[in-house]
């Protein structure tokens, strides 16, 4: 017998075991359950009942959580509001409503305790790329069958529930922090401080003592360091850990940006931590031994080897206006000094004005049109009348920059498998590297060590030759040793090792529109509601 047979007799077994409630008949069970619309509304909560028709139908119709179930079902409840609080998800957004029967009583449970168990399992929305998701294809599976078989052979909640959690430290991690700040903020959190000019090292103001609570709070700052006006060495260092953890120039100064962080109320931090539970709620259950993780967010780097980082560095990614998109994708070759074909919104959007301005630009920027020979005068634009061509706004022509040391890819690109615009490269424009807003390129991701990467992914035999390699100046695809999974996250906010909880600015607004999707998920009918079809999980 399968594993998914097995499950499907063994849950039907349980359930059936079950002793049958006496104010509803199956029959009235099967009709309601049957019945044309399938929604039962009470309140603000709604249950698509094509959900439960299979698992009523598999007990013969008869209720689940009467008789001698109300205390396991009363159990349940309980248990299930505490878990909802610990885990950062909202506990009455399981909450039963008063209904005027026992059968609609019995639905609201059975669905509250499956909601749960997926919103535990695979999140309370779908991994919207939109959202910061890795995309829909990734989220993890969730059995209900399987979860209402532990759950009714009474073991512990947090038994029949812990397989359903993120099995990752990095979950674990902001979990736990998302307890310590709740304790700071029921002892009053932190103090806001006032605007003003910049306060910078060596300087005295009278709001540097609020600055002082504020990260003793957090623990930058030692306790017994709280008196004081003067921005002292120590204070300095303080608030270069703040800015370290924030993401921020770290210079020990207070300037406008650094206060900003300061004054985010921890009810806000609080949010961002719940914000990003959500997010590690739609990871697959198991991610490759070996791999690549960016994170968008705080533009870096990390290759994972065995659960450690091996390596580590800053990335450039995609600006406001060309946002790096969250992915996964395999990624099993590079190529040396690579040409540039410059996207047709690019060449519109950017070159077409330039060479309104300036006929001189292809040549300027060593690009080439690719209709023409490539030491041709027309190659680089000579005799083209760019008003007249170009006349629809769209660039008529196919723009190449040749390889070289000034070449937008640099000396290496990393290839990432069904992704075309998208991959990881070297670039000539080392100096965005020092900055802490690295949001600077058209979407790519630019490597701040792109040598020490791809060495260490075309293993051992290319130790210290690749140099050699890039400077014959040849244009070459090299096959990595093995393919390597890469993932593109969205993370603004999340705990380190050493339990350090670092944040980050919603740099594309991703937070911003998981929290309205969240909010409106509590209340909004199922989709069969609004003559949609609604996938199950």
């Amino acid at each position: 017998m399968s594993l998914a047979r097995s499950l499907f007799v063994g849950v039907t077994l349980a359930l059936a075991a079950m002793p049958p409630a006496q104010a509803e008949s199956p029959a009235q069970v099967q009709s309601r359950l049957e019945a044309e619309g399938g929604i039962l509304h009470v309140g603000e909560r709604w249950v698509d009942l094509s959900q439960l028709r299979e698992i009523y139908r598999q007990r013969g119709y008869r209720l689940m959580w009467t008789g001698a179930s109300e205390a396991l079902a009363d159990d349940l409840m309980l248990d299930l509001q505490t878990m909802a609080v610990a885990e950062g998800l909202v506990a009455d957004a399981y909450a039963i409503p008063a209904t005027g029967s026992d059968l609609d009583h019995d639905l609201m449970i059975t669905d509250a305790l499956l909601r749960f168990g997926r919103d535990l399992a695979a999140g309370r929305v779908a991994p919207s790329r939109a959202f910061g998701g890795l995309g829909a294809e990734t989220r993890p599976a969730f059995d209900r069958m399987a979860f209402l078989r532990l759950l009714s052979s009474r073991p512990a909640f947090a038994a029949a529930t812990q397989p359903l959690l993120p099995a990752y430290a990095g979950y674990t991690r902001l979990r736990d922090a998302l307890h310590r700040y709740r304790h700071l903020a029921r002892t009053g959190g932190w103090p806001r401080i006032p605007e003003g000019a910049s306060i910078k090292p060596g300087m005295a103001d009278d709001r540097v003592t609020l600055v002082r609570t504020r990260l003793i709070v957090t623990g930058e700052l030692s306790a017994d360091l709280a008196g004081g006006t003067l921005l002292d060495p120590p204070l300095t260092e303080a608030l270069k850990r703040f800015q370290a953890r924030h993401g921020l120039d770290e210079d020990g100064a207070v300037g406008p940006q650094t206060l900003l962080a300061l004054n985010v109320p921890i009810e806000e931090r609080l949010r961002q931590m719940v914000l990003n539970l959500e997010r590690w709620r739609w990871m697959p259950r198991l991610l490759a031994s070996h791999h690549v993780a960016v994170n968008v967010a705080a533009a870096t780097l990390d290759l994972i080897e065995n659960g450690t980082p091996a390596m580590s560095m800053r990335v450039v990614v995609g600006d406001t206006k060309h946002p790096t998109p969250t992915f996964t994708a395999p990624m099993s070759s590079l190529v040396l000094n690579p040409p540039w074909t410059v996207p047709p919104s690019i060449a519109t959007k950017e070159v077409l004005p330039k060479l309104r301005r300036d006929r001189n630009y292809l040549a300027s920027q060593n690009l080439r049109i690719t209709a023409f020979p490539v030491d041709s005068p027309e190659a680089v634009g000579e005799g083209v009348d760019w008003d007249q061509v170009a006349a629809g706004g769209a660039f008529p022509f196919r723009l190449r920059q040749p390889p070289g040391p000034d070449n937008a890819l640099g000396r290496l690109k990393f290839n990432l498998q069904g992704t075309e615009d998208i991959y990881l490269h070297d670039t000539p424009q080392r100096k965005a590297f020092a900055k802490a807003n690295r949001a600077l390129s058209h979407g790519c991701v630019r490597l701040e060590n792109p040598v020490a990467l791809a060495e260490h992914l075309l293993g051992a035999n290319w130790q210290g030759k690749l140099p050699e390699a890039i400077a014959e100046a040849a244009t070459r695809t090299l096959k990595m040793e093995k393919s390597i999974q890469v993932y593109l996250h969205y993370w603004t906010a999340w705990a380190d090792a050493d339990g350090t909880v670092q944040f980050r600015n919603d740099l594309y607004g991703h937070d911003a529109r998981l929290r309205a999707a969240l909010k409106k998920a509590r209340t909004q009918p199922p989709l069969i509601a609004q003559g949609q079809q609604q996938g199950a999980l």
